[in-house]
This record gives C-alpha cells, sequence and structure tokens, in this order.
C-alpha cells in the first residue's frame, strides 16, 4: 500500500507548477491588454475633449479670429484643411489643450465649410495609438480618429 502512495505522489509531482504557469500568464495578459485598453481609451477622451474644446473656441471666435496663428499641418484620417484664420486658430487651441493634457503627438486639422448654410467648421484630431507590448498584443497600431462639426452663427 505505501508503494501505491508514492507512485500517486510521483505523478502529482509538477502540476501545481504546470497549473500556476497557465494562470499566470493568463492572468499577466489580461492585466497588460487592461492597460493598453486604458490607455487607448484615455487618448480618444483627451482628444475627443480637445476638438470639443477647439469647436467652442471657433464658435465664440467666428468674426474676430486673432490673426497671429501660425499654419497649421494635415492630419491622416481627416478632411483636407482650410487655410484660414480661424481654422488655424482653433487648430493651434487644440494644440494647446491636447500638450496641457500631455497627449502623445496628435494631429489636428480644421476645415471651414462656407457653402452651407450656416457655415461649419469640423476639427478632426488622428492618431496612430500602438501598443506598448506588440508581441502581446498583436492587434495594433489603431488608428484613433475625433471629429466634431460646429456652426458657424
Amino acid at each position: 500500500m505505501n508503494w501505491l502512495k508514492r507512485r500517486r505522489c510521483r505523478a502529482d509531482a509538477g502540476t501545481a507548477a504546470v497549473e500556476g504557469a497557465l494562470i499566470m500568464s493568463t492572468l499577466l495578459l489580461a492585466v497588460v491588454g487592461s492597460v493598453e485598453f486604458a490607455r487607448a481609451f484615455w487618448t480618444h477622451n483627451t482628444m475627443l475633449l480637445a476638438v470639443q474644446q477647439a469647436g467652442r473656441y471657433a464658435m465664440v471666435y467666428n468674426h474676430h479670429p486673432s490673426m497671429t496663428c501660425g499654419a497649421q499641418s494635415q492630419a491622416s484620417n481627416c478632411p483636407t484643411l482650410s487655410d484660414t484664420p480661424l481654422a488655424n486658430c482653433s487648430a493651434r487651441y487644440a494644440l494647446q489643450v491636447l500638450s496641457a493634457y500631455r497627449a502623445p503627438p496628435i494631429g489636428v486639422s480644421v476645415a471651414v465649410d462656407a457653402t452651407t448654410s450656416p457655415p461649419t467648421t469640423t476639427i478632426c484630431a488622428s492618431y496612430s495609438f500602438d501598443f506598448v507590448a506588440p508581441q502581446l498584443l498583436p492587434y495594433g497600431p489603431l488608428d484613433l480618429t475625433s471629429r466634431v462639426t460646429v456652426p458657424l452663427l
């Protein structure tokens, strides 16, 4: 009977290590995935906040934009930008909001559509989000885009 007990103990040796390795790898993947999803969600919400603030800026300063704003650059996945003082200042304001939140380098472009009644301004922010550990999460890069269209009254 004693030899049967020893034989059974040898058969179970190492199962705890294998179970622990499987559970720990699954848990690690879940934690890393949660952190990466949170980073992507925070970046998208920060972009949305910036384009909303720039839209409010465009509505308030529609008739009196500052003439000292520099030219804007075209963001990927966004409509063609307008080179007007209002569009340039709105883009600069969105970039200021993004820098206040220490966001990654996000592209912002503003397009003014004067053919509609009332005229509208579309503020668009775009960013290519890549995961910190692309070997663990091979779903990137993700193209994040936030867009707001506001009337110019």
